[in-house]
């Protein structure tokens, strides 16, 4: 009885809110400085910012908002050339465990430059898998308030030591055979996000939505069309994943020596880092039983873009 009743929750909690957005959501013709930005907080990252950077160039983000969170490494060398070519906005955000409050300031303060913004993580990179840019891909959701993308999670592969001459998305390759149920969302700015708490805005982002003066609060969708709420995605995504035409891979570990670093050094968000724990990752690792290359289709594009081969 308790799976038919939650069917039926499922099936009218998700038409429900899909026939608000479908009868009342209007497309965006606004014209604004970019289209599709980022945002992220970072530190001790510099490693990976380039590659990070260059990635996203590659499938169409316009801009990136960077709040650096006390780091004590070479950063600022390898920013200078995107803050340059302005593709870069660097704030200085020395405030510890604060991660969400730094995406509330970026939220406030940059709203209105972009149609766009997702806050993701340095580990973090969308993968089109047909689309040949992010905007492409978001044409055909232009009317949703938010859109959740499930997270491909990637292991260590079994490596020790990760090659820093080489790129993360030229080395490692296995992971989950299914989308993990987590993700991060593409945030359409014509909405308020209802909450910066930890679940709201950091995976499944509800958004406030106002039909004829009447304010209601709604969770993102995923590609599939099914409404994703904090506790689980309504209908979707595991079974469907062959389908998927966009996923987040999230280098969660990288090499050993890396995810062992993690495991000792404190982290923007949580004062007691959970990644302090061999059976934290044990956890995800176990779970990497295949491979996944989509990503290398835009290896070659990012490469001549970065000037490397003529």
């Amino acid at each position: 009885m308790n799976r038919i009743e939650s069917f039926i929750k499922m099936l009218l909690y998700n038409s429900i809110c899909k026939s608000y957005i479908k009868l009342f959501g209007k497309h965006d013709k606004r014209v604004m400085k970019y289209r599709v930005s980022l945002c992220l907080i970072f530190k001790n990252e510099a490693p990976f910012l380039k590659e990070w950077l260059d990635y996203h160039l590659t499938i169409g983000v316009d801009h990136f908002y960077l709040y650096n969170n006390n780091s004590d490494d070479d950063f600022k060398r390898v920013l200078r050339p995107y803050i340059d070519k302005g593709a870069v906005t660097l704030i200085d955000w020395p405030y510890d465990h604060s991660q969400f409050k730094a995406y509330k300031h970026c939220y406030e303060s940059f709203r209105n430059e972009t149609n766009w913004i997702s806050f993701l993580d340095a580990d973090e990179f969308f993968v089109p898998k047909y689309a040949n840019t992010i905007e492409e891909w978001l044409k055909p959701f232009d009317k949703y308030p938010a859109i959740n993308i499930h997270w491909r999670m990637f292991g260590t592969g079994g490596k020790l030591e990760h090659d820093y001459c080489k790129n993360v998305i030229e080395q490692y390759f296995t992971c989950f055979d299914e989308l993990y149920s987590h993700g991060k969302c593409l945030i359409n700015t014509r909405y308020n996000i209802a909450s910066f708490d930890l679940w709201h805005v950091h995976h499944h982002t509800y958004m406030k939505y106002s039909i004829c003066g009447v304010k209601i609060t709604l969770p993102a969708v995923n590609q599939f069309g099914y409404i994703c709420t904090i506790d689980k995605t309504w209908g979707g995504g595991r079974h469907k994943q062959e389908n998927a035409t966009m996923l987040i891979n999230h280098y969660f570990t990288k090499a050993w020596d890396i995810y062992s670093a993690k495991m000792h050094r404190s982290d923007v968000l949580f004062e007691k880092n959970p990644k302090a724990d061999y059976n934290y990752f044990y956890k995800y690792e176990m779970r990497c039983r295949t491979e996944d290359y989509t990503i290398r289709r835009f290896l070659i594009r990012m490469k001549i873009n970065q000037g490397l081969i003529k």
